[in-house]
């Protein structure tokens, strides 16, 4: 009896168990809320310019340097996190930057991007058209130049006293390549470089076919960022 009464006892507490609610799970984190922009805001308070690993190894050694001497001529606060995927973690980079002012606290001028120069500038506290300066300078970006390059014209176009003619006319710039009938000259460059390195991709192997696609990737994203 006494061990009939114990088995019920248990049927009963396990029923009561599984009729019981789980209690809530907590809401995944947001990636530019949670911990994306915690740790990059970790990061700049100790360094206001981040250069991950990642994104060194597409970067000269010496890029770190050079970005903290060219954000430096800004006579303002510079906050620049240079990291590979950020596309994939955040759909609006302008996102992740808000999100990096909130947590810092601080004005300035703030930078996200990865190595090929894709993202966004922004200032908080000041007037400085950072933005179009930004997209400007990423628009007359020669194919062959790099990130470093890139943001030392941003910071020559910002800072300079006819800072919106310049965005103006690297607009202008941009809308006559597009409208132009026909291919551009680079354009043509670049096939008549695929039809040379095509053949002898299976020799060389396939950086080199890497690279011409990386290069026609970059002026269809400058072509995108126009728009």
């Amino acid at each position: 009896m006494i061990i009939t009464f114990a088995l019920a006892g248990c049927v009963l507490t396990g029923t009561a168990r599984a009729a019981a609610p789980s209690p809530p799970s907590s809401p995944s984190p947001s990636p530019t809320s949670g911990s994306l922009a915690d740790r990059l805001a970790r990061l700049l308070a100790d360094d206001p310019v981040q250069v991950t690993d990642h994104a060194l190894r597409a970067l000269p050694y010496d890029a770190h340097e050079r970005i903290r001497a060219a954000v430096a001529r800004l006579g303002v606060p510079a906050y620049v996190v240079v990291t590979p995927g950020l596309t994939e973690v955040s759909p609006r980079d302008d996102d992740l930057i808000a999100s990096l002012h909130d947590r810092l606290g601080k004005d300035g001028v703030y930078i996200v991007t990865d190595s090929s120069g894709s993202g966004t500038a922004r200032q908080f506290g000041g007037t400085l058209p950072a933005d179009s300066a930004w997209t400007a300078a990423y628009l007359r970006s020669d194919r062959d130049e790099g990130l470093v390059e890139q943001i030392t014209r941003f910071v020559d176009i910002v800072t300079a006293p006819d800072a919106q003619r310049r965005i103006d006319q690297a607009r202008e710039e941009a809308r006559r390549d597009d409208s132009s009938d026909g291919p551009s000259e680079s354009d043509i460059r670049d096939r008549k470089e695929m039809a040379a390195f095509g053949a002898g991709t299976a020799l060389t192997g396939v950086p080199m076919l890497v690279l011409l696609l990386r290069r026609s990737s970059r002026r269809g994203a400058a072509r995108a960022a126009r728009r």
